[in-house]
């Protein structure tokens, strides 16, 4: 007789599972715990049987038509085995499932420095049982039970310890039932800290600071890097309207490395650059083409990092400056001579650039590439 049994009132709506609940070799499971799960529009109940001498189970439930079960098989000195999915029973049905359980895994070592020092704590997460973490003892060394091969073949493990930079490792080839020895040597990590400021020691927010790691500037200025690797690292501070800044530093193991980092600010001394295209305006008279005049376009740049060009000006025949807004039209021979310039956003102001056409010279940064069309 099986263990467990539920046995139904109604033999008409009666549906049955059976089957075995075996090991990686094949091998009977007795006194197994097979849970299972009943739910009929949103109505769930749950329960169990257990196997007999020869891994087998039966259930015997009264069910209504479509309605879902689900497994969970639990076992000592096997991993819990859970079945994602469900089957629909209907009354009359009889369904035939085995289940393969594990044992398993386990992975021991030791977490060490670079010096060959035991580090005691180091705190150790693998797959499948990240909801436990385990802790290397004084002497470093550590043990990870109840491994589930099944649930990711691809083992990876997490070795954290403060003052360490994080190790990580997968494909570790964990077998089921078996056990890896996996010793772990971590890194030395610096921490580094400090507060980034102007040249009168105002603080900059949002300033961007790199050590091998990056961090960004509170409202007072201040910033906070962990874990980078140790040893002679550059530090850069950069923040916009400021110079980058660069620095050589020594980073020790541990919160002990503190640099400030003072920005200047980048002064936009170089006027922007305005070039000109001229296309011209054609006409035909007795079947002769002549130029009656030019469509006069401008193009002003700043430097890369410049503030930005805020104003192009320009004026003919000595006339009143005007703002360039787009291209502008001048016919022959009213216009004699045209002068334009920029200032950026800093106020530097470019020399004038003057095209004479009495004289056909010109003086200034040449011309644009450009459209060959009005």
């Amino acid at each position: 007789m099986y263990s467990g049994v539920s046995y139904a009132a109604d033999p008409s709506s009666q549906a049955s599972v059976s089957g075995k609940v075996i090991d990686r070799q094949g091998l009977p499971v007795k006194d197994a715990t097979v849970k299972y799960w009943l739910n009929y529009r949103g109505d769930t109940s749950e329960k169990s049987v257990k196997t007999d001498g020869n891994g087998r189970y039966r259930i015997i439930e009264s069910v209504e038509d479509n309605t879902d079960i689900t497994f969970v098989v639990e076992a000592e000195g096997y991993v819990t085995y859970r079945h994602y999915g469900s089957y629909g029973l209907s009354g009359g049905e009889q369904i035939q499932l085995d289940f393969r359980i594990y044992e398993p895994s386990t992975i021991v070592g030791t977490v060490k420095d670079q010096a060959g020092r035991p580090v005691p704590d180091a705190r150790i997460k693998v797959t499948s049982v990240l909801d436990r973490i385990v802790k290397t003892d004084q002497q470093g060394r550590y043990a990870v039970t109840g491994i589930d091969y099944a649930y990711n073949p691809n083992t990876a493990i997490w070795v954290d310890a403060d003052d360490y930079m994080l190790y990580e490792q997968d494909r570790l080839g964990v077998r089921e039932g078996g056990t890896l020895r996996l010793d772990v040597v971590l890194t030395e990590a610096a921490h580094v800290r400090g507060k980034v400021v102007d040249e009168a020691g105002n603080p900059i927010s949002g300033a961007k600071v790199n050590a091998g790691g990056s961090a960004t500037t509170d409202t007072k200025g201040n910033y906070f890097i962990k874990r980078v690797p140790t040893g002679i690292r550059t530090i850069t501070g950069e923040a916009t309207g400021y110079l980058k800044s660069s620095q050589s530093v020594t980073l020790v193991q541990g919160d002990h490395n503190t640099f400030n980092i003072v920005l200047k600010k980048d002064a936009d001394i170089t006027p922007p650059v305005t070039k000109y295209r001229l296309v011209p305006i054609t006409d035909t008279v007795n079947g002769k083409l002549y130029i009656k005049g030019f469509t006069f376009r401008l193009q002003a740049t700043d430097e890369v990092k410049g503030s930005g060009v805020k104003t192009t000006q320009y004026r003919i025949n000595g006339g009143e400056w005007k703002n360039y807004e787009g291209p502008v039209k001048f016919y022959a021979p009213d216009v004699k001579v045209v002068e334009y310039y920029s200032t950026d956003v800093a106020g530097n102001q470019e020399k004038y650039n003057k095209m004479d056409f009495v004289n056909g010279t010109f003086e200034g940064n040449g011309t644009f590439e450009g459209e060959s069309y009005d």
